[in-house]
């Protein structure tokens, strides 16, 4: 009864099935997640001042780590045309194939398969470095920073954008239902609190001048926050493990779609953008 209230587009959870989008029956769910998210005012906000951290300017070398579609990386490529390059990489092959059938044509962009934690490159390779979203899908994280260090340059610039699922929260009424469901999605992400641990990390792994950015995005909109984070899914999740019955789930489930068609329902999510410099030897 939960799941007819919306159209399902797909029956795959997002929460784990970015760390292998070409394991997945439905591989197309996650190039429509990617689509819709990048669409959103907040996401475009963030992403376009993460371009400016890095100071993008004609001439430079660019890697982007978990490139996705692609359009980030065309984004940067209008920044360091004519002379700069941007090269994409991700773990899914079925990623990279879609951002080479997306690349314009003479476009300075090119798109590789790798792992983020052992990079193809040697070192001192690219002037900038960028990650958005992919940690938080990556065991070792902290292996993926020191490749991301390895190949920068001497002075080049790493930024990573990441999420703090510890500070995930829906509206709900219900005290502890509400809180089932946030904590099911949470604990679903391979590196539920990246986002607080990354000015750590790039410390530790020898950067300078490490400055830290929070940003948060909010949703007012049930339908639009359950094709983010598979909200109803989750519930029907929380119903299969037990930790929920379908009458106190469903309840939930019509309380929310009350609260957004009055315009009191809020999804909130705190990221934080961490950038510095690879020291001159």
């Amino acid at each position: 009864m939960i799941m007819t209230s919306r159209d399902r587009s797909c029956g795959e959870y997002l929460a784990t099935g970015f760390t292998d989008v070409d394991g997945r029956n439905d591989q197309g769910a996650y190039t429509r997640c990617l689509t819709m998210l990048d669409a959103l005012p907040y996401f475009q906000t963030y992403k376009h001042r993460s371009f400016d951290l890095l100071d993008l300017t004609p001439g430079l070398s660019v890697l982007e780590i978990g490139s996705g579609l692609g359009d980030d990386c065309f984004r940067m490529a209008e920044r360091v045309e004519p002379s700069g390059h941007v090269l994409g990489v991700d773990a899914s092959i079925r990623m990279v194939e879609e951002a080479r059938g997306r690349t314009p044509a003479g476009a300075c962009v090119e798109f590789r398969q790798a792992d983020a934690r052992a990079l193809p490159f040697p070192a001192d390779s690219f002037a900038r470095c960028r990650a958005d979203r992919t940690l938080q899908h990556i065991e070792d994280p902290e292996q993926a920073i020191g490749e991301m260090v390895r190949v920068l340059e001497p002075g080049g610039r790493l930024l990573v954008y990441d999420n703090d699922w510890g500070t995930f929260s829906v509206t709900g009424r219900n005290d502890e239902t509400t809180r089932v469901i946030e904590t099911l999605w949470e604990d679903s992400i391979t590196n539920r609190w990246i986002g607080r641990y990354l000015k750590q990390y790039f410390l530790e792994a020898g950067l300078c001048e490490v400055q830290l950015e929070p940003s948060v995005s909010v949703m007012t909109d049930f339908a639009l926050a359950d094709r983010a984070y598979n909200l109803l899914q989750t519930v029907e999740r929380a119903v299969a493990a037990g930790w929920l019955t379908p009458v106190i789930a469903e309840h939930w489930v019509q309380e929310a779609l009350a609260l957004s068609r009055a315009g009191a329902f809020l999804c909130n999510l705190t990221a934080y953008t961490v950038y510095g410099m690879k020291p001159v030897r």
